[in-house]
């Protein structure tokens, strides 16, 4: 086991609390996922969380991999527990998008985004991990695609918080070849050689 949980907080405080419902719900929604046979993977601040530092987040993406053949069996995996439209789950598969779940009784949210059908997307999506938090195993984002999201997401706005994820994320140990050859395919490296300065 790499963490115990994905986040890091002091039993004492009221914020575990709200973190601890977070982990049951990437427990409830990793449960469903498996029995369904839905491919999936954690990505964003839960992923970030078990690769660096741990910080407080309400915020947890998923990606999946399904067709517009799956839409009501992806809706019957979370009901009634959860609110989800088969509306948005289809315009998601059409656009490449994301929907959302939203726990009824915690009224925490996950993001569920389609897996996009390129090359590297499909790559990446055939590296996620298998890992094990607590008592329950759920697939997770590999480190070197967290740091491609995350230059992704900040080529445009240059944000200092996705930089710094970035930076924490190079701080050990990852594949530099497989970094180095998607990021100069996808027109990121110089991004990337500023993270490592």
């Amino acid at each position: 086991m790499r963490r115990s949980a994905l986040l890091s907080l002091d039993t004492e405080s009221s914020e575990t609390c709200v973190a601890m419902n977070e982990i049951d719900i990437v427990r409830d929604i990793s449960r469903r996922f498996q029995q369904g046979k839905v491919p999936y993977m954690l990505t964003g601040s839960m992923a970030m969380n078990y690769y660096a530092q741990p910080r407080m987040t309400r915020d947890i993406d998923v990606v999946i991999a399904i067709s517009s053949e799956d839409v009501s069996r992806v809706a019957a995996l979370f009901r009634p527990d959860y609110y989800v439209s088969e509306e948005n789950i289809r315009e998601s598969i059409g656009h490449e998008s994301s929907f959302n779940l939203v726990h009824q009784e915690s009224v925490i949210k996950v993001d569920c985004i389609i897996r996009k059908s390129g090359e590297y997307r499909r790559t990446e999506f055939e590296r996620r991990q298998k890992i094990s938090i607590l008592d329950f195993s759920t697939f997770i984002v590999s480190k070197e695609d967290l740091i491609i999201s995350k230059l992704f997401w900040a080529k445009d706005s240059h944000s200092e918080l996705q930089l710094g994820d970035v930076k924490n994320l190079l701080a050990t140990e990852y594949d530099a070849d497989y970094l180095q050859h998607w990021t100069r395919e996808l027109g990121l490296n110089n991004l990337l050689k500023e993270c490592l300065k």
